[in-house]
């Protein structure tokens, strides 16, 4: 969606939430995984999902207006869309946007949010945490390989995986070079759920997972590499800063680190991606947005990182910048 111009490019803004809780609703009832069975009237598919038909059959209806099932007389199926993308699988985005229905009370409060400053409850738990770690590990897998193709180790590397979470990128590096010894740091609760993750994939016991809190505990080491992705956006400046101080410790001398980020351009107000990222961070952490390269560059230098450099962003606006002990 572009800028707002005209007075149905306003309205379109104002009525966004109802396209996305149409997709919400139907997924947080197993639409999509009901009809994966076949194709099948609204009266059928209530008793397999368990909800009222005649309130199922104007939900299906708006899901068929847009394209994600198909309709035709009385009876539904999944679209090809849904079929690769909303059912489990290889290209599923199930967790994710999951995921961001567990934010949305935090949406509701964003002005509340922004008018006090106030630090909202908790991290997710249960449920929403596991949406968010494999909804990571959905974000990730297509573009771990493309990172660990760049970014080579060399047999023998010690990396860490800093907040590493489902473990995508670390597996990536595990497969570029199997004689690197790779280790994903993250809280006890997150690796509860990266274990499951890992066998799932085959890949346990392929990268050693270590529990603990990031500005606190001890991140182990030396290592050659340390990567850090998505992970400064969910902090004040001066916790990154201090997190980076931390990582640079445990590199050995002349290590490596990168950081992976969703980037601002300098004004702030482009790309969408980041900018609206960077919202959702005011509305779901204490203190965490999005920050510019340049930004991040400052962190880095002031964390007493050298050599510092960027990558360019690609179209959604995430790139990596990259220093040295």
């Amino acid at each position: 969606m572009g800028p707002v111009r005209t007075l149905d490019d306003l309205m379109a803004v104002g009525h966004g939430y109802q396209r996305a809780m149409t997709l919400f609703a139907a997924l947080k009832l197993g639409v999509f995984r009901g009809l994966a069975a076949g194709g099948c009237d609204a009266s059928a598919l209530a008793r397999r999902v368990g909800a009222d038909p005649g309130k199922l059959s104007v939900l299906l209806d708006a899901l068929a207006a847009l394209g994600l099932v198909r309709k035709k007389g009385k009876m539904y199926r999944n679209a090809q869309v849904a079929r690769e993308l909303l059912l489990p699988g290889p290209h599923s985005m199930e967790s994710i946007l999951l995921h961001h229905l567990d934010g949305w009370g935090e949406w509701g409060r964003l002005s509340a949010a922004i008018r006090a400053g106030r630090t909202p409850r908790g991290g997710a738990k249960g449920n929403g945490r596991e949406n968010f770690i494999r909804g990571m590990e959905e974000n990730a897998r297509e573009r771990a390989a493309a990172v660990a193709g760049r970014i080579l180790l060399r047999p023998g590397d010690r990396v860490l995986d800093l907040g590493g979470g489902p473990g995508t990128y670390a597996v990536a590096w595990a497969d570029a070079c199997p004689g690197a010894e790779i280790t994903v740091f993250d809280t006890p609760a997150t690796l509860r759920v990266t274990r499951k993750i890992l066998r799932e994939k085959g890949a346990d016991g392929r990268v050693r997972l270590v529990g603990g809190d990031f500005l606190e505990d001890p991140l182990g080491g030396p290592y050659d590499f340390v990567w850090i992705s998505q992970i400064l956006h969910a902090y004040s400046v001066s916790d990154c800063v201090r997190l980076l101080r931390r990582a640079r410790s445990a590199l050995v001398p002349g290590g490596r680190a990168a950081i992976q980020e969703f980037l601002l351009a300098e004004g702030k107000t482009s790309p969408p991606g980041p900018v609206f990222f960077s919202v959702h961070m005011v509305a779901v952490t204490g203190s965490g947005r999005a920050y510019t390269a340049r930004e991040i560059a400052g962190m880095m230098k002031a964390a007493g990182f050298r050599k510092i450099s960027a990558d360019p962003p690609d179209p959604r606006g995430v790139g990596i910048l990259r220093g040295v002990r």
